[in-house]
């Protein structure tokens, strides 16, 4: 090998010295930097003073109540343009074995499938966590606890669900 020839492991290292281990002792060291390392946000308007970019969007503009048809479109085109691993798998199978058409009608019912569980899911979320703010007051402490309740609640949900597939996928 070349390396070996000019006398480095062909990582900078001298040939028979031992490598250098950080991080996991995978030889690779992970460390966050700062988008911007130069200089923090400065100025009171939406761009940075120093260099003309927004450092961060505003929060306001998470807080629109105005959600138009356009904008969940957008939103579901967004989503949908992900290729689904179940898909791609049954499509292979079904073209290795000549059963182009087969493999079409299932990814289609397991999309049909999919798109009405997400979305009572949805419906089922949002009309809950209304009611339960609706009981409580809007703006209260008590309405704050009860949505972060839900929220952390699903979350778990969602946590123990995964967990479940994934015990019994390692027993199976």
């Amino acid at each position: 090998f070349k390396a070996a020839e000019s006398g480095t492991t062909g990582f900078g290292e001298p040939a028979g010295s031992a490598p250098r281990r950080t991080g996991m002792g995978s030889g690779l060291r992970f460390q966050g930097q700062p988008v911007f390392a130069d200089h923090a946000q400065s100025g009171s308007g939406d761009l940075c003073d120093a260099c003309g970019k927004a450092h961060a969007p505003d929060p306001l503009l998470f807080q629109s109540r105005t959600f138009s048809l356009t904008e969940a479109w957008s939103a579901i085109v967004a989503v949908g343009l992900r290729p689904c691993s179940g898909a791609i798998i049954v499509m292979s199978f079904s073209m290795l074995n000549g059963l182009l058409f087969g493999g079409m009608l299932s990814v289609l019912a397991m999309s049909i499938g999919t798109a009405i569980t997400v979305s009572l899911l949805a419906i089922l979320a949002v009309t809950a966590k209304d009611a339960a703010i609706r009981y409580a007051g809007t703006g209260s402490r008590r309405a704050s606890r009860i949505a972060n309740g839900i929220e952390i609640a699903g979350a778990l949900v969602v946590l123990l669900m995964g967990l479940a597939l994934l015990g019994a996928s390692l027993q199976a």
